[in-house]
């Protein structure tokens, strides 16, 4: 199903092939989907989630959105 961890898995492995292509605009919602959805089914302090966490923020530095990336990667640093 939609919020199974394989499928926020696979969410998350086309929001980083979108990402690596440039196509960051596209990529942003996906990264989105698959973090609210671990946070949902795994937690917000797993790994899965906090891995999600930093490739949103990643994405959003390289956007030039440095206000929304900082604490998304402070959270992912406090784990």
């Amino acid at each position: 199903g939609e919020a199974h961890p394989s499928t926020l898995g696979s969410v998350n492995n086309l929001a980083i092939l979108l990402k690596n292509q440039g196509k960051l605009a596209e990529a942003e919602p996906l990264y989105r989907r698959a973090l609210a959805g671990r946070e949902a089914q795994l937690g917000e302090a797993h790994p899965d989630t906090l891995a999600s966490v930093n490739n949103l923020a990643i994405l959003l530095k390289n956007q030039g959105k440095l206000a929304e990336a900082e604490p998304l990667y402070r959270r992912a640093l406090a784990g």
